[in-house]
């Protein structure tokens, strides 16, 4: 598997875009998801209210959260035969 410095490297050369460029995108998408993930997490403990977590990411994502967790009980429920 390719280190970091790799990855970064042939980006670079197969889209023709300066390194700095690059660094500063994956940053931001990294916060972005890290944000997003935050949000997610504070929602489905409870610790913030739906509405707070669509302002925060958006109703898709929200959604999207709801459906995994619904996906995930179901299995546990399936499993202990409930």
């Amino acid at each position: 598997m390719p280190s970091v410095l790799e990855k970064l490297e042939t980006l670079a050369r197969l889209t023709d875009q300066d390194v700095t460029l690059l660094l500063a995108r994956a940053l931001e998408l990294g916060i972005e998801h890290l944000w997003v993930q935050m949000h997610l997490d504070l929602y489905l403990r409870g610790q913030i209210s739906r509405e707070q977590a669509i302002q925060a990411v958006g109703a898709e994502w929200v959604e999207r959260a709801e459906r995994a967790r619904e996906a995930v009980l179901e299995d546990v429920r399936w499993g202990l035969g409930l």
